[in-house]
Parts: structure tokens; sequence; C-alpha cells
């Protein structure tokens, strides 16, 4: 079996809004056409590094501007295996995920990327975390970094 190393630079994006913090979510329609809630991720280029990717795929995914995008704080590095069944030979991804924390210091609204099954987005306050499904455990890394939420 065929194995593929991969690369992400995942991102927990958040601003301040009347006092309060939010964290942005998208809505994304994944590869059994279910709509679910991720946080903002995009692959590295080889030529790329990790902070370097955050900043310029968040802006690209969303269209909040680089210029209002502060790297707060790399978190951690994360790696998993799957199984690619939508890809020929099925292949086994090894991916190591980088981890960022990012503040959003604006208020335009983000656009977001139809072509790439995003359906829409939504602003959720940090104190609902823990009530959202996603695919990791977003409540408790944001619970051991909320220091940083400045």
């Amino acid at each position: 079996m065929a194995r593929i190393y991969e690369k992400s630079s995942w991102w927990i994006v958040y601003r301040k809004n009347n006092g309060n913090i939010e964290i942005l979510l998208l809505e994304w329609t994944n590869s059994k056409w279910n709509t679910e809630l991720v946080i903002p991720k995009w692959h590295i280029e080889e030529w790329e590094i990790a902070r370097v990717a955050a900043l310029r795929e968040i802006s690209e995914e969303s269209w909040l501007k680089e210029k209002d995008l502060e790297v707060i704080k790399f978190i951690t590095k994360l790696n998993y295996t799957f199984t690619a069944w939508y890809l020929e030979d099925n292949p086994l991804i090894d991916k190591d995920v980088y981890l960022f924390l990012i503040k959003y210091n604006w208020n335009e609204a983000p656009v977001v990327e139809k072509e790439e099954r995003f359906v829409w987005y939504r602003w959720i306050p940090i104190n609902e975390i823990k009530d959202i499904e996603i695919r990791f455990d977003l409540f408790s890394i944001i619970a051991k970094n909320k220091i940083y939420f400045i």
C-alpha cells in the first residue's frame, strides 16, 4: 500500500467582539457530502514554513486581510495517519499538522471559498465551544491556551 506524507497548517482564529472572545469556525461539506464545522486549515506547500502558510491560507480561504491577522502562538504539532479511500489505490496519508492561535484585529466579515466546499462561517463565543461537535478536542486545546487569548 502506498504512503503519502503531507503537512498542514491549522488555525484557531479568534477576535474580540464587544469584550467577548469569539472563535471562527467554517461550515464545510466533507467527502460524504455532510456539513460539519471545522477550524480553518490548509496544506503547506513544500517551499513554505507553517507560520507563513497559516497567514497566507487564512487570507486566501476567508478573504481576511493578512495585515489584520496576528500570530499569537504556535500551539502544537499533531500527527495522524488515515486511509485516503477517495484516492486511487487508497493510500495511507501520514499527516503532520501545525496548530496556531491567530488573532483577527478587524471587523470585516469572512468570505468563504465555495469551490473548496466551504458553505459558510460562524463566530462562536468561546464559552460555547464545548458544545460544538468538531473532529478533535478544540475545547481542551482552547482551555489549555486560554491565557493567550489577549
